[in-house]
């Protein structure tokens, strides 16, 4: 009965990941944002704390990569390179310091980091540096490695006069280095991804059609029922994860 049970509770987790994954997927492709989000909070439900951030930089490599390849000629390397470098070192240093957290501040942090990016205003942040993006890359990968939420990256290259499509390409090469360098940081620093290779191939495979599925639903829903809808289940499932978090702690 034990086996049958925990049988039962793989299942379910995967089946969620997946879904999850998919939606996720659907969403980048018909909205531009939002998919990484809904990632984190579908695997913050069914996941060990500890295994969230590692798992969801493996479930978002391959949305990533499809980006990469669609939008490759668009790449401006004179971002992405030392943005690169940068993700590098923001990698190493974070994966490291991951490993030693406890779950308790992890699931404090993830949760809070959860509530602020839907709703506190969008801030327009534009570096007096002139070659900002090693400095982009760390930054951002440190707290994605962290947290699972950069969006250094996101503030900065839009003050750019990259257009739409070198965005999208030179973003896309550069998270897709950085989720290989999140990953390789994981597992040099012990995160064993064993146990969840056959839910990782699975996302990966759901994610190219999520992606194909929201490119045809992109002028179908509506962005703002949408949004709030996002909005509500994002901070739902927060909250949830907060307090999970500190009863662990208190109880």
């Amino acid at each position: 009965m034990f086996t049958d049970r925990r049988a039962a509770v793989i299942d379910v987790a995967f089946v969620t990941v997946v879904a999850g994954t998919f939606i996720a997927a659907v969403v980048n492709a018909a909205f531009a944002a939002g998919g990484a989000l809904i990632v984190l909070a579908v695997t913050t439900t069914v996941l060990p704390v500890q295994a969230v951030v590692p798992i969801h930089s493996f479930l978002l490599i391959g949305s990533t990569i499809s980006r990469f390849y669609y939008f490759r000629e668009f790449i401006d390397w004179k971002i992405a390179g030392p943005f690169l470098v940068g993700s590098a070192l923001g990698a190493l240093a974070g994966s490291g310091l991951y490993v030693e957290l406890p779950e308790v501040f992890l699931a404090t942090a993830i949760s809070i980091l959860m509530l602020v990016s839907v709703w506190m205003p969008r801030l327009s942040w534009q570096p007096k540096i002139h070659h900002p993006w090693a400095i982009v890359g760390f930054l951002h990968t440190l707290f994605s490695t962290l947290f699972a939420f950069g969006a250094v990256l996101h503030s900065v290259i839009l003050h750019t006069k990259l257009s739409r499509r070198e965005i999208l390409g030179t973003m896309a090469g550069g998270l897709t280095g950085m989720g290989v360098f999140k990953i390789a940081g994981y597992a040099f620093y012990g995160f064993d991804y064993s146990p969840y290779l056959l839910l990782i191939a699975a996302a990966i495979v759901v994610s190219f059609i999520g992606t194909w599925a929201g490119k045809l639903l992109v002028d179908k829903i509506p962005e703002k029922q949408f949004r709030i809808g996002f909005r509500i289940l994002i901070t739902v499932i927060a909250l949830r994860l907060l307090y999970s978090g500190l009863a662990d702690q208190l109880l």
